[in-house]
C-alpha cells in the first residue's frame, strides 16, 4: 500500500462468510438487527479485553457544536453479541483539528437511551478523533457499545477540538499486509502498522470499515504502538459481515506523536 498521512487507506478484501447484517444511514437511524451465527463466548471475551484497555479518562465534554466537520454515513452494526457504531467525518476547515470530541448516543425501543460514550473511564479513541486533516475524510468507530438490549437508533455529534502544533512534522504511518480472516467464528482484519518516523508511535487508533454498495457492513478498531522505523501487527475483530466488501482504514495518531 502507498504511504498515507492521516488519510483512509483503502484495500480490497474478500472472504467466504455467511451474511449477517447490513445497516446504513445518516443522523439518527432506525435499524433492524438480523440473526447472526453464535459466537457469544468469543464476543464476550473480546468485550472483556476491550474494557481492560480503558485508560480511565474523564467524562466526555462535547463543547460547542463543530461546524467545520461534516458527519455522514452514521451506521449502527450488530453481530455475534457485539454492537458498534461507525461514522465518516469530513473536515471542512482549512487547518487540521485535533482531539475532536465524538458523542455517541444509542437508543432502543421508545427512544430510550441504551448507551452513551460520554461516561468516564473510556479509552481515548472511543471518545474522540485524535486528528482530522483539512478537507479530508476519515472513519471513526466505537466498537465497545455495551448494551444487553436491542439497539434501534444512534445519534452522533462532534464537538470542537484543538489546533495541533504545526512547528513539527507529522509522522508517516502506513498499513501493510491487510487481510481478512476468521477466528473463533468471528471476522478478523489483520495487518501491520509501519512507523517510518524516528520516534515511537504509541497508542495509535486504527479504525476499519467494510463497504459494500456504498454502505458500511462491518467495522472495528484497534489501538497499536509501533517502534521507530519499525512495524507492529494488529488484529481488528469486526462487528458485522465484510463478505465481498472493500475495506478502508483510518490511522489517527494522537497530536503529540511527532516525527
Amino acid at each position: 500500500m502507498s504511504p498515507v498521512h492521516y488519510r483512509p487507506a483503502t484495500v480490497s478484501c474478500t472472504t467466504r462468510m455467511k451474511r449477517a447484517l447490513l445497516v446504513a444511514g445518516c443522523g439518527v437511524l432506525t435499524v433492524a438487527v438480523s440473526a447472526c451465527e453464535s459466537t457469544e463466548q468469543e464476543s464476550a471475551k473480546i468485550g472483556r479485553e476491550g474494557r481492560q484497555l480503558l485508560a480511565g479518562s474523564g467524562r466526555l465534554e462535547l463543547g460547542a457544536v463543530n461546524h467545520s466537520v461534516l458527519v455522514s454515513d452514521v451506521t449502527l452494526l450488530a453481530s455475534s453479541g457485539r454492537t458498534a457504531v461507525a461514522v465518516r467525518l469530513t473536515g471542512t476547515s482549512f487547518r487540521p483539528q485535533a482531539e475532536l470530541p465524538v458523542l455517541v448516543e444509542v437508543t432502543g425501543a421508545g427512544a430510550r437511551q441504551l448507551y452513551t460514550n460520554a461516561t468516564g473511564g473510556l479509552e481515548a479513541s472511543l471518545q474522540q478523533m485524535a486528528l482530522l486533516a483539512p478537507h479530508q475524510q476519515a472513519w471513526w468507530v466505537d466498537d465497545q457499545v455495551l448494551t444487553s438490549q436491542s439497539a434501534t437508533g444512534v445519534k452522533v455529534r462532534v464537538g470542537t477540538g484543538k489546533v495541533p502544533r504545526t512547528s513539527l512534522p507529522l509522522p508517516t504511518l502506513t498499513t501493510t499486509g491487510v487481510h481478512l480472516g476468521r477466528q473463533s467464528g468471528l471476522s478478523v482484519l489483520g495487518g501491520s502498522l509501519v512507523n517510518h518516523s524516528a520516534r515511537a508511535a504509541s497508542k495509535v487508533p486504527v479504525y476499519a470499515v467494510a463497504l459494500a454498495g456504498g454502505r458500511v457492513v462491518a467495522a472495528g478498531r484497534a489501538v497499536v504502538s509501533a517502534p521507530p522505523r519499525s512495524s507492529s501487527s494488529f488484529q481488528i475483530f469486526l462487528v458485522g459481515n465484510p463478505e465481498g466488501a472493500r475495506v478502508e482504514l483510518t490511522v489517527a495518531p494522537t497530536p503529540d506523536e511527532r516525527a
